[in-house]
């Protein structure tokens, strides 16, 4: 099946990351609860590039496939004999060398394991109010496809057949197949979790509205002599999103009306042989 698949829908992946420095910093908070803020506070801050899940999408080439796979690792236990992915800090490298510290998902989804790859990182939970949370992340994931991308074009360019893959074998598993469904106890849920995996000296809880004081703190930093910078609306994620496939779905549109207009041809062809054998 996987070489039908890549055979079929052939994406690039980027080349292998290597790891010069450590990894530094883990911001497990779940999407839309200021994890663009943070990435951009963590640059301020001298952090040597930080992961955002935009960087699967706007990387070259993309990574979405990547991640993907790492999901069917995550979520379709390769080894149920011991009920263990198997995801190591080499995989997480692989994706994540150059970087000193991730926020967002793909890293979020994957925090047990990350937590695992990289025990001497220090660990944020960025969180907001679970309400506000649960309708920022409506507002800006629902819709995000259009019925067309969705249901149609996937099948006519690589870059959108893997971006939809990961959020079938990522993003929906997280939520249990729903997020309208279950978002919010799935929320709660994450939050606990990285609350038992790291210790209470290595967590910090956070919040935008906090801002820089007890980020510097606990990662021993200098306050910087400028606001906090601010993060993505839901306007400007949809914006941003449809840009890094603004490409890829004039492409898919393109390959999308060759396949009708042969489709057409044949069939044309087709019934006018069935209708010269019948004369």
């Amino acid at each position: 099946m996987n070489a039908i698949e890549n055979w079929i829908y052939p994406l690039a992946e980027p080349p292998k990351k290597t790891r010069p420095k450590r990894m530094q910093v883990l911001a497990l908070g779940m999407s839309r609860s200021g994890t663009e803020s943070l990435r951009r506070a963590l640059q301020i801050l001298g952090y040597d590039h930080v992961f955002h899940g935009f960087d699967m999408i706007e990387s070259t080439p993309m990574s979405s496939k990547s991640w993907a796979l790492l999901g069917r690792r995550k979520f379709a236990i390769q080894n149920p004999a011991t009920g263990d992915s198997g995801i190591s800090q080499e995989d997480f490298d692989s994706l994540l060398g150059h970087c000193e510290a991730v926020t967002d998902q793909p890293p979020s989804i994957f925090a047990a394991e990350l937590i695992k790859a990289y025990p001497e990182a220090k660990v944020i939970l960025n969180h907001r109010d679970v309400d506000s949370w649960y309708r920022s992340s409506v507002n800006a994931f629902v819709g995000l496809h259009s019925w067309l991308r969705l249901n149609v074009l996937i099948w006519f360019h690589p870059a959108l057949y893997w971006d939809t893959r990961y959020a079938y074998e990522v993003f929906q598993p997280y939520f249990h197949g729903s997020f309208v469904h279950h978002g919010k106890w799935v929320y709660e849920e994450h939050s606990a979790k990285v609350r038992g995996l790291v210790p209470s000296e290595k967590l910090l809880e956070w919040t935008v509205e906090d801002g820089w004081e007890p980020l510097c703190r606990f990662l021993d930093k200098p306050i910087p002599d400028q606001d906090f910078p601010s993060g993505n609306d839901p306007v400007a994620l949809w914006e941003r999103y449809n840009k890094a496939f603004e490409k890829p779905v004039s492409e898919a549109k393109r390959n999308l009306a060759i396949f009708l207009l042969l489709s057409g041809a044949v069939g044309a062809f087709v019934i006018d042989r069935v209708v010269l054998n019948w004369l």
